[in-house]
């Protein structure tokens, strides 16, 4: 069995960019090379690729100097076992993040960015963003899903 000191395995589920899809969605890890993810597979539109960390992740140090004559640093390459963030962690922060009433899930309901939902059969999840016209992505503790709502609160 492949592991890492990240806790990674063939078969757990981390957060990573789909270029089908052009989001972040929950992946499972298909294979691995030296301790980190080298293939995984979209849990939405099932597609196999190559890992991709999340989008808007950036690398410290990465902003260039803007002085003239300043010769500019290279980059400084963080491994990629840094960027690999599980679904659970990423929950977790966050439900920690926000100090929303948790409400239950309904179609016919709108919700907006950082809402608690609590579905039945997904459990407890945070809204991460709204797909317009009338569907949202939630984290939810083992799966990214795309739920449907009643679309903008009207007021």
């Amino acid at each position: 069995m492949n592991t890492s000191s990240t806790g990674l395995i063939v078969g757990k589920e981390l957060v990573s960019y789909c270029g089908k899809c052009k989001m972040d969605l929950g992946h499972t890890i298909m294979s691995m090379v030296g301790g980190l993810p080298s293939r995984v597979m979209c849990r939405t539109c099932k597609a196999e690729h190559n890992y991709k960390p999340k989008k808007g992740i950036k690398e410290p140090g990465a902003e260039a100097s803007a002085s003239v004559g300043v010769a500019k640093e290279k980059k400084v390459r963080v491994p990629k076992a840094d960027k690999v963030v599980p679904v659970e962690m990423e929950w977790m922060k966050q439900m920690n993040a926000t100090s929303r009433p948790i409400r239950s899930y309904a179609a016919n309901e709108s919700f907006t960015t950082g809402d608690r939902v609590n579905h039945p059969s997904f459990g407890e999840g945070v809204v991460q963003k709204l797909v317009y016209p009338n569907k949202m992505e939630i984290i939810f503790r083992s799966d990214i899903k795309i739920l449907v709502h009643a679309g903008a609160a009207k007021n």
